[in-house]
């Protein structure tokens, strides 16, 4: 990649911060919103046949979700988003807290009691692994962390594709992308 279009940054508006920090590339911003729309749509448009009976609200609400969880599986990662959250203890653990996909999730596809367990399992290992201090030992504590999520996922998987999908990809998003700080390592 052009290295100067890959070093060139830009302002991100302040009602955007909590998404790409205060400032973002175009190489990465290209990057998160490409890999939304696309995952997105493949999710979607794969697994219509299991939802297309909800209520209409219901379908644009699983929308919105599935574009909030798999931008932020990207965006988390970037440095903007990393610098931002990691500057800000009160702004992480908000972050953690506003996130109940999962509940939401479970209500929609009448599976709470999984996804009330990933949910509980998601928030509070990543709050722990947000406690590390040392970045490499996070880095590997978070993939091992976020390993173990998919796996019970995967013992316990409903029979909708796409919500193992979302929740794995949720678990991706907060123990190994939000959690980990992605700066220079030690």
């Amino acid at each position: 990649m052009n290295k100067k279009i890959s070093k060139k940054t830009l302002p991100v508006p302040k009602l955007l911060h909590e998404l790409f920090g205060r400032r973002t590339t175009k190489a990465e911003l290209a990057i998160v919103l490409a890999s939304c729309i696309l995952l997105s749509s493949i999710l979607l448009f794969h697994t219509f046949d299991e939802w297309s009976e909800l209520a209409v609200w219901k379908m644009i609400l699983l929308v919105i979700l599935t574009l909030d969880i798999t931008g932020g599986v990207v965006a988390n990662v970037t440095k903007g988003t990393n610098e931002y959250y990691q500057g800000s203890p009160e702004a992480r653990l908000v972050f953690l807290t506003i996130h109940v996909q999962p509940l939401i999730l479970g209500w929609i596809f009448g599976n709470f009691s999984l996804c009330a367990i990933i949910w509980i399992f998601t928030i509070s290992v990543a709050w722990i692994i947000t406690r590390i201090e040392k970045r490499d030992l996070q880095r590997t504590a978070g993939m091992a962390s976020a390993l173990l999520g998919l796996g019970i996922l995967t013992l316990l998987s409903d029979t909708h594709f796409i919500l193992n999908g979302l929740l794995a990809l949720y678990v991706l998003k907060l123990v190994f992308s939000f959690a980990v700080d992605h700066g220079k390592t030690e």
